[in-house]
């Protein structure tokens, strides 16, 4: 007799219902939402959230195991023209290893009220579309129909995933006002996520429960069977009882996020609640953990071939490394040459990675590779040559900093390099050629790096050492009939120079100084361009100028400002209060120096004051003066900010310290005509 046996796994989850009801319906839109035309809490508001409403349930699915079940219902008032971007929808779906969430039950209505009637109109299918924003997202793309000022918006859908890891996250703020925001979430006891709220908006409800729930499991067995007689089945059950945890968050009247100059990124101080899976226990199994530690991350890019293994093999480059280091004999000119061959031959294809998407022989072959293969080619090739190297993971600033606190490799995006010599530390970016060894592209400079090592991880200040200075400088005569005529001198260390040449390179030297008159109405007579290609030395340039359009009079009254071009025209910092830090990304040094010689026509009626402005441990500085020697008068203006990164406490005087740069730099130098 042969005898066969099959399992055949039935699950039954009991689930009793929340207690709170949804707090609303699709379709169900209140005539007095219809009929509103400003938020009362933000009159500026060009659309409001009336309401976004999600909840994520982990279920047992018999074919994949545990999901995770996301759904939403989101409503948005528009307001204004400004306001109609609001009707487009930006739906991440992730994907790895073949497998990827899937999208369902997608409904999308926009309702107007026309002629006392309530008008709805309801997505197409050809408003709908996939884009892949990376190796792991996609983004469904949805485009409300017939929106206008006035209309309502509605979406709401389900997500089905099977990447328990990648619970969704709640954002709770938007740029635009939110009356109503909740999430809820329902996770069996065998799950644990570290959660974290980020951001300055207080929750008005924060709920945790537990409630009974069970799951039975049907098992089928099949016996005996053969050429006579038919194999048999018998039924068995078994019920697993466990405890939910259930979750409730609501935030009520959130204010919309403006977002002021000098961020990382909105991402990283929008109210948020933010979800990591720490680890699993399942019964009669022991605990896996998925959080770990930065020790085990290290360890895990460490063992990675598409990672620290990338630094250590690839043997073919050794010949090219002493092709590219022949006749070179110090440390730092070897180091030179194989950073400027990097930067040479292989272009950055604009992408920033942590790991290699091709092999390294490719990258050399195509001349062209993303982040990480351009900077572990550069590490690699420094390792051949014997340099003590090691690859530093870091998060640009569009991807928002890193918080230490929760080992998760996923808050990194980018990889850089760091190489030893004697003492001396050297952070290495070959991706933007032309910037000078030591500096790091200004995305790079977002709080602390996470060195990779098999000894070990170590964190490294992305901060660069090197100063970056620019000096303007006017040596000009003013002619009876108001016209100004001179040299200017524009002098550029660090940053400054590298912004400068890259705009330089890129357009030319004709479109360089078309782009540089902008809208002014002056006159080149003679240009000329110092170190452009000598990426270590200061990049200057000089020109010859006439101006005549700066000087304004009344009678014999002439008003000229004595600031040709880069004056601090307004304030950048414009809130009251500002919830989260002014990230400048680095220091810098902004020098202003003007000299006007006048005619013998011309007294001086008034000049501005000299004036120093100075905030607490010198974190910013302004030099204001103000001299007359002779016909002839002479001004300098110093804005140096030492501190790359203010708190939230330190805004008040910051911004005041900008109002009164900007109030100073308005003053008018008073001439008259004998």
């Amino acid at each position: 007799m042969v005898k066969t046996i099959g399992i055949v796994l039935f699950v039954t989850f009991s689930l009793p219902l929340q207690a709170q009801k949804p707090p609303i319906k699709f379709g169900d839109v209140p005539l007095d939402q219809l009929k509103m035309t400003t938020y009362e809490k933000d009159s500026s508001a060009s659309a409001v959230i009336l309401a976004d409403y999600g909840e994520s349930i982990i279920e047992y699915n018999q074919q994949t195991g545990f999901v995770v079940k996301f759904e939403r219902l989101t409503r948005i008032k528009i307001l204004s023209k400004d306001g109609l971007d609001h009707a487009n929808f930006s739906i991440p779906l992730y994907n790895s290893g073949g497998s990827d969430e899937k999208l369902s039950s997608l409904k999308a209505v926009t309702y107007n009220l026309e002629n006392g009637k309530v008008v709805e109109s309801k997505l197409k299918n050809d408003a709908v579309f996939k884009e892949k924003y990376d190796a792991n997202i996609d983004f469904m793309k949805v485009t409300l129909p017939n929106v206008k000022e006035g209309s309502i918006i509605e979406i709401t859908y389900k997500i089905i995933s099977d990447f328990v890891f990648n619970f969704q996250d709640w954002e709770f703020q938007s740029t635009i006002p939110t009356v109503w925001s909740e999430y809820r979430a329902r996770i069996p006891e065998y799950y644990n996520y570290d959660k974290y709220m980020q951001g300055y908006v207080v929750l008005s409800v924060n709920e945790q429960t537990k409630e009974p729930n069970s799951l039975t499991i049907t098992s089928s067995e099949r016996s005996g069977g053969s050429l006579y007689a038919p194999a048999k089945a018998s039924f068995s059950t078994d019920k697993i009882d466990f405890q939910e945890n259930r979750f409730r968050w609501v935030a009520k009247d959130v204010p919309a996020f403006k977002a002021e100059p000098f961020i990382t990124t909105s991402r990283d101080y929008i109210s948020k609640l933010n979800f990591e899976l720490s680890f699993t226990s399942f019964p009669n199994q022991p605990i896996k953990n998925y959080m770990g530690s930065w020790k085990d991350i290290n360890r895990a890019f460490s063992e990675s071939s598409n990672f620290l293994g990338e630094v250590t093999g690839n043997g073919f480059l050794r010949k090219t490394v002493e092709e590219v280091t022949a006749g070179r004999t110090s440390p730092e000119d070897k180091l030179g040459a194989i950073c400027n061959y990097v930067r040479q031959n292989i272009v950055w294809d604009g992408t920033t990675r942590k790991y290699v998407g091709t092999s390294l022989r490719k990258v050399v072959d195509e001349k062209k590779g993303n982040s990480a293969e351009i900077n572990l080619l550069l590490a690699s090739m420094l390792e051949k040559a014997d340099f003590k190297v090691s690859p530093v993971l870091l998060s640009t600033r569009d991807h928002g900093f890193v918080r230490e606190a929760i080992p998760v490799s996923s808050q990194f995006n980018n990889v850089i390099c760091l190489v030893r010599i004697g003492n001396k530390t050297i952070l290495l970016d070959a991706t933007e050629k032309l910037l000078p060894i030591g500096m790091l592209p200004e995305r790079c400079l977002n709080g602390n790096g996470f060195l990779v090592s098999a000894d070990g991880f170590q964190w490294i200040n992305l901060q660069s050492a090197t100063k970056s200075r620019g000096v303007t400088s006017f040596d000009l005569s003013l002619a009876s009939s108001g016209e100004l005529t001179g040299k200017l001198q524009i002098d550029r260390t660090g940053y400054e120079a590298h912004g400068a040449r890259k705009k330089y390179f890129s357009k030319g030297e004709e479109d360089y100084l078309k782009d540089f008159l902008g809208s002014r109405s002056w006159k080149i007579i003679k240009s000329e361009f110092q170190n452009a290609g000598e990426i270590q030395q200061a990049f200057k340039e000089s020109h010859e100028i006439i101006i005549n359009d700066h000087i304004s009079s009344a009678g014999e009254m002439i008003y000229l400002n004595p600031f040709v071009m880069d004056r601090e025209e307004e304030n950048p910092f414009k809130l009251e209060k500002r919830e989260y830090p002014v990230d400048f990304g680095r220091p810098f040094d902004r020098m202003y120096l003007l000299k006007i010689t006048l005619p013998e026509s011309h007294t001086i009626e008034e000049l501005p004051k000299s004036k120093v402005l100075m905030l607490p441990n010198s974190t910013a500085k302004y030099y204001y003066n103000s001299t007359q020697t002779g016909n002839a008068i002479h001004i300098s203006s110093n804005l140096v900010v030492t501190q790359s990164l203010f708190a939230q406490d330190e805004y008040a005087n910051l911004k005041e310290f900008y109002n009164q740069v900007v109030a100073k730099q308005a003053e008018q130098i008073v001439l008259k005509k004998k």
